[in-house]
């Protein structure tokens, strides 16, 4: 764990509001800043949540300034299927990624990508979410 990195990332159902926000960080966030991030974003329908992949899209999401950022980390693990650094059974992989708030401040944070090496994975149903806002494509779903 990189020591400087004070911050996650998140894109997905672990935003305020959603399912896996709810369940895993109730008491656990400081803070919520909009933010955003370079990447690619998919849907995944037969899961119902989203996977970001390298990319030049603009991706929106939380950063989150956590009360104990390593201490959230198993629990995290557990929700994104992540066992280890280079694991090939890893849904999704934790890395250090740049990302910038609404007002312009770049800081590094964590944030899981979804592992495209993985076999189970590459048989997911991906559907491109071109404006890199995964609550506003389930909010035009109208599914939360």
């Amino acid at each position: 764990m990189n020591k400087d990195v004070k911050y996650l990332f998140v894109y997905g159902s672990l935003m305020e509001g959603f399912f896996n926000s709810e369940k895993a960080l109730i008491g656990q966030v400081e803070k919520r800043i909009r933010a955003k991030t370079k990447g690619r974003l998919y849907h995944l329908a037969n899961k119902g949540y989203p996977a970001m992949v390298d990319g030049d899209d603009t991706i929106y999401g939380e950063l989150l300034v956590m009360k104990d950022l390593k201490g959230i980390f198993p629990t995290l693990n557990k929700i994104e299927n992540y066992y280890g650094e280079n694991d090939p059974k890893n849904e999704y992989n934790r890395v250090v990624i740049e990302v910038e708030t609404l007002d312009g401040e770049k800081v590094l944070a964590y944030a899981y990508k979804y592992n495209e090496d993985n076999v189970e994975n590459q048989k997911d149903e991906k559907i491109y979410i071109p404006d890199g806002d995964w609550r506003e494509y389930m909010n035009r779903q109208g599914d939360r």
